[in-house]
């Protein structure tokens, strides 16, 4: 291979790489899925798209909108969100606060690693890419620990995320500055599991379960990092994992959410106002519950996220033909 065929080969997957990036660090700040809920005591003409939500990597927002219409005027858009959690609840489902609550906490410090991922695959030659990548590492950790440990850490959380709990929780500033990521997450899943089933003792269960969860999910990550930077150094096939990860996140969400339906659909309390079967809730599409049509589908996020997975695998290949062609070793 010529030198200039090896360096326009080098151009290429870096251009791509840093695409697929972008397109990921738009996709975080974006809606991932959007679910609907329609009912005949929810006219079109009222809610032209039904009681609808918005999912994002770090929260769960309002999809409803102003109605634009000749015989009304709005002054506040329905918080779509709360009246979901309100309908579902009759059925003996939770909230939407009680699902993700750990993912959703822990996304900034994910979305970070994609990126210490992505950066270090760009990067020729072994010890560079572990040097670089262990000094990467070691930010994620301490921003993390930050964070998640420390009096005060929620500063340090995703700006989404602690919108989305303080304004389910009926929170102002003053009464959570103090909080750790982890203390969050705490309070937010019991409030969520308490706000409509009150079983202090089987909540209290959930919540110490979820936070083994919790304080696993940080020191897997500190335990991830590490082996990352390792593998590095000392086993080449280790490198293909940089971009093959990131690649894989909209296939990551799909199963999660899948996942998390599942729980919801299947984890419905006695103390519902009516009595519905255990179901799996649809993922993508439309379904039916009771008098309810439901509708699951990607936002634009997600397409995204798909773009930059086919991007990355592309950067890949190219990068992969670059080095078989070349006498460099990665």
């Amino acid at each position: 291979m010529t030198a200039e065929s090896h360096k326009a080969k080098g151009l290429i997957f870096r251009v791509l790489t840093i695409a697929g990036l972008a397109m990921i660090v738009v996709a975080y700040f974006s809606p991932i899925w959007w679910v609907s809920l329609t009912a005949p005591q929810y006219p079109e003409s009222a809610f032209p798209q039904g009681i609808r939500i918005h999912f994002h990597m770090d929260s769960v927002s309002n999809g409803c909108r102003f109605v634009e219409s000749t015989e009304k005027t709005e002054d506040e858009v329905l918080n779509c969100k709360h009246e979901m959690d309100a309908i579902n609840h009759y059925v003996g489902m939770y909230p939407i606060a009680a699902g993700g609550p750990v993912e959703r906490a822990y996304s900034p410090f994910l979305i970070a690693m994609l990126a210490l991922m992505l950066g270090t695959f760009m990067i020729g030659g072994r010890k560079r890419r572990a040097a670089v990548f262990g000094i990467g590492s070691a930010v994620i950790i301490a921003w993390m620990t930050m964070a998640m440990q420390a009096n005060g850490g929620i500063h340090y959380l995703s700006p989404n995320y602690v919108k989305d709990f303080s304004s389910t929780m009926g929170l102002y500033p003053e009464d959570y500055a103090d909080w750790s990521g982890l203390y969050t997450i705490e309070e937010s899943y019991h409030e969520a599991l308490g706000r409509y089933f009150r079983e202090e003792v089987k909540n209290a269960q959930a919540v110490a379960l979820m936070m083994k969860f919790a304080h696993g999910v940080y020191w897997g990550i500190i335990a991830s990092l590490a082996a990352l930077t390792v593998g590095l150094l000392l086993w080449r096939p280790i490198y293909w994992l940089l971009v093959l990860i990131p690649a894989a996140v909209p296939a990551f969400f799909v199963v999660e959410y899948a996942a998390w339906l599942w729980w919801f659909g299947h984890s419905l309390h006695e103390m519902g106002a009516f009595t519905v079967k255990p179901f799996m809730p649809t993922v993508l599409g439309q379904g039916k519950v009771a008098q309810f049509s439901t509708y699951s589908y990607p936002h634009y996020g997600f397409g995204l996220l798909a773009a930059a997975g086919l991007v990355l695998l592309l950067a890949m290949l190219i990068r992969r033909k670059q080095l078989q062609e070349s006498s460099e070793q990665g």
